[in-house]
């Protein structure tokens, strides 16, 4: 049974974050299908084994199958396969991304609906969160689309304010693209790597994307919006037959991923990391990481920068996120994030 709805498009969470339904469900899915008795769940979550019990009874109303057995206790064997904003906050941890969270079942795009939010300032709209089971126009860099089928994968957008700089959205579009590729290496046990600027990359296929939105705002400080998509488990069918050899979802490589723990984990990753851009040895920091996952360092590409095609081996990765070029012709050159776009790799 689907919870109550505020207008027909949200699902708000009811109750307090850190509420029993919560805490149980989420417990119960870090097991990962391992059995427990009531009363090893009861003392995990702090609660009473006959209060356990009952809120299995309530989880089950929502759609969650959790297998009772005499001798090896509790097992669950199916979970709500929708995203709920109560599952997302509990016991979060978070110092901004994440203090709020909102789900919807569909939008135009999870950007709009923060840039709605964002209109109401940072004390309401910074570090909220929008998740979004289906997106009817997901934008993508430079313009294109983002597709993906209903329930398929984790769209999320996220508000911050941060000081204006000429290098901010490369700045942040590293940053998240860190948070993504270690979030599904956690939760995936897959080696995720970065493709130049926004990809998320397995095995050399996207499996997600980033999309760093500002708009033009007087003063200092400013919202910026922070989309991410990631494919969790579509079949190969559902990607368009154009990009279907370059594309895949984490289910492609074997990996049966829980939507609401590699969510929660993007929230996690992404406040760390966006945290550490606060400072110059921070965002160091960031630049190691990002370097060590990017997958077009050492590769010989084909870019363009306006309207200038240029042909070259990438030997660097720059700490303004430009990448470093041996042309072909002769000569090193740099190529900054936000005015180039990688044509053949």
């Amino acid at each position: 049974m689907r919870p109550s709805r505020a207008r027909p498009e949200e699902r708000r969470p009811r109750g307090n974050p850190a509420s029993d339904r919560a805490r149980v469900s989420l417990a119960l899915r870090g097991l990962r299908h391992r059995s427990t008795s009531a009363a090893e769940l009861a003392a995990q979550v702090g609660l009473a084994p006959k209060r356990v019990l009952q809120v299995i009874d309530e989880l089950a109303r929502r759609g969650f199958v959790v297998e009772a057995h005499p001798h090896l206790g509790l097992r669950l064997v199916g979970a709500a396969a929708e995203l709920d904003a109560e599952e997302l906050a509990c016991n979060l941890g978070t110092m901004r991304v994440g203090r709020r969270v909102r789900c919807v079942d569909q939008t135009t795009s999870t950007n709009d609906l923060a840039w709605e939010a964002a209109a109401g300032g940072p004390k309401e709209a910074d570090g909220l969160a929008v998740l979004a089971e289906y997106q009817s126009a997901g934008r993508g860099r430079r313009g294109n689309r983002w597709l993906a089928p209903p329930g398929s994968s984790i769209l999320c957008s996220v508000v911050v304010w941060v000081k204006r700089s000429p290098n901010q959205g490369a700045m942040l579009t590293r940053a998240a693209a860190v948070a993504a590729a270690e979030a599904v290496e956690g939760q995936a046990s897959l080696a995720a790597g970065i493709r130049w600027p926004n990809d998320i990359v397995v095995e050399d296929r996207k499996v997600g994307g980033i999309l760093v939105e500002a708009r033009p705002v007087a003063g200092e400080m400013g919202p910026v919006v922070i989309g991410i998509g990631l494919n969790c488990t579509q079949d190969t069918e559902a990607f368009p037959a154009a990009i279907r050899s370059s594309a895949a979802s984490l289910a492609t490589f074997g990996t049966d991923v829980d939507r609401t723990l590699l969510a929660r984990a993007l929230l996690a990753r992404m406040d760390e990391a966006l945290a550490r851009t606060a400072d110059r040895p921070g965002e160091e920091e960031i630049h190691r990481r990002a370097a060590a996952r990017c997958r077009t360092l050492g590769r010989r590409i084909t870019l363009r920068e306006g309207e200038t095609t240029y042909e070259g081996d990438v030997v660097d990765l720059d700490f303004d996120y430009g990448l470093v070029l041996r042309l072909l012709e002769g000569g090193i050159r740099r190529f900054p994030a936000m005015t180039t776009q990688i044509v053949a790799q």
